[in-house]
C-alpha cells in the first residue's frame, strides 16, 4: 500500500483490531480444548493500553510482562499479573506491592521478596524457572529440590509453580523430549514435598505445536504466550497456528527524499553511528528514497517492504535509505511505504514514542 500519508501521523503502526480479537478468541479456545491456562505477555506491545483494553474485552484477564512499569499499566484490567524477567533485587518491595507472581531463578532474590512481603503483610507468588538447555534464566535441575525446600520454608512467598523457558536466549527448540524431561522433574518435586503446583509452565508459544501430540504430558497446565496471538505462529519453527492472522500489524513510513544518486560514497570511509565500517557495491546511479524512519524507531532487520523492488540499504538513528531502482512505479515526496514486521521490530516500534499507533 503506497500513497500519501497525510491522514495519519507517520511513521506509524496500524493495528487491525478485528484480526487481533479473532486471534485472541481462537487461542483461548485452543487452550480450553487442551485444559491449559495462560498468561498473555504484553512486552511486545509495551502494554499499549488500547490493546490491553481490547484483550480484556475478549476475556483475557491474566497478563505477563518483563517490565514492572508495563504491569502497572495492565493492572486495572487484570485478575493476575506475572513478571517474566527475573526480578532485580532492588525492586523487591515494588514487586510484592504491585505484582501477583514473578518468575525467579535466584534464592537471594527470593529471600528479598520474602522479606519485603512480610513487611508489607502480603504473600507473593513465585514460579521457579528451571534451566533445560536454553542457557537463559533458570536454576540447574540438580539444584531444584534444594531450592524448592528453601522456598517452602519462607514466609511472605508461596511457591505457586515451576517453569521452563526455551525458544528464548539460545533458541533451543521446545520438543516433546524436553517437555517430558520437565514433567519428570515436576513429578519428583510434587512427590518429594507432597505439594500440587498451581502452575506447571511448559514454556511459551514454541510449545503450541506439540499440544496435539498424544505424548504431550497432561501435567503441563500453563503457558506464557506472546507471538502466538500477536503473529499467529508458534516460535519453534515459525509455523502458522491454524488459521490465525499473521498480518495484524503494519508499519508505515513517509518518503522525505526521492533522488538518483551514486551507489558508492565518495571519499575516505570511516565508521557510522554504530561504530561500523560499511561496505558498498558499485551499481552506478540508483533510484533512492529516504524515509523518516530511523533505527531509534525500528529494528530494520525485522521489517520487510510489502511490495517488491524496494531494498533496504542502511539507516541512521533518524532516517533510512532504500534502493528503488527495481521498483516499477513512480513515487513522490509524501508517499508512504508499508512494511510487515517481526516480533523484535514490533517491540522497537511500540517502545519508540516517535512511532504513532493507530487501532483500526
Amino acid at each position: 500500500m503506497l500513497g500519501k500519508g497525510y491522514i495519519r501521523s507517520l511513521p506509524c503502526i496500524t493495528i487491525d483490531s478485528k484480526k487481533l480479537k479473532y486471534n485472541l478468541e481462537e487461542i483461548q479456545s485452543l487452550l480450553t480444548e487442551h485444559n491449559l491456562k495462560a498468561h498473555y505477555a504484553t512486552q511486545g506491545i509495551c502494554a499499549f493500553e488500547p490493546l490491553i483494553k481490547l484483550m480484556a474485552e475478549t476475556g483475557v484477564r491474566n497478563f505477563a510482562d518483563s517490565r514492572l512499569k508495563n504491569l502497572l499499566k495492565v493492572k486495572p484490567y487484570a485478575e493476575s499479573t506475572l513478571l517474566t524477567r527475573v526480578p532485580m533485587i532492588s525492586e523487591a518491595r515494588g514487586i510484592v506491592n504491585k505484582v501477583d507472581i514473578s518468575l525467579n531463578s535466584e534464592l537471594e532474590t527470593i529471600f528479598a521478596l520474602s522479606d519485603a512481603a512480610v513487611v508489607e503483610n502480603k504473600t507473593h507468588g513465585v514460579i521457579l524457572q528451571v534451566e533445560l538447555g536454553d542457557l537463559g534464566a533458570g536454576i540447574l535441575p540438580e539444584d531444584l529440590l534444594a531450592t524448592v525446600h528453601q522456598i517452602l520454608n519462607l514466609r511472605g512467598v508461596k511457591l505457586v509453580g515451576i517453569s521452563i523457558s526455551l525458544n528464548t536466549f539460545a533458541g533451543v527448540i521446545t520438543t516433546l523430549e524436553k517437555i517430558q524431561e520437565f514433567r519428570e522433574l515436576i513429578k519428583h518435586v510434587e512427590a518429594r514435598f507432597g505439594i500440587e503446583l498451581e502452575f506447571v509452565t511448559g514454556g511459551n508459544s514454541g510449545t503450541i505445536g506439540l499440544l496435539d501430540s498424544e505424548e504431550f504430558p497432561l501435567e503441563i497446565n500453563h503457558l506464557i504466550l506472546s507471538e502466538a496471538w500477536l503473529f499467529g505462529r508458534e516460535t519453534s519453527y515459525g509455523h502458522r497456528i491454524g488459521n490465525l492472522h499473521q498480518d495484524i500489524f503494519e508499519l508505515s513510513g513517509e518518503i522525505i527524499e526521492n533522488q538518483r544518486k551514486p551507489s558508492m560514497p565518495d571519499g575516505e570511509i570511516g565508521t557510522n553511528y554504530k561504530g561500523e565500517k560499511l561496505e558498498f557495491t558499485d551499481h552506478g546511479l540508483i533510484r533512492r528514497i529516504i524515509l523518516a524512519l530511523g533505527a531509534q524507531d525500528i529494528d530494520f532487520s525485522g521489517i520487510k517492504p510489502q511490495e517488491k523492488g524496494i531494498e533496504y540499504i542502511e539507516s541512521t538513528l533518524d532516517y533510512s535509505v532504500f534502493d528503488i531502482t527495481k521498483y516499477n512505479r513512480d513515487l513522490e515526496i509524501g508517499d508512504q511505504v508499508d512494511f510487515s514486521l517481526n516480533y523484535s521490530a514490533l517491540n522497537r516500534a511500540f517502545t519508540s514514542e516517535y512511532v504513532n499507533k493507530v487501532l483500526i
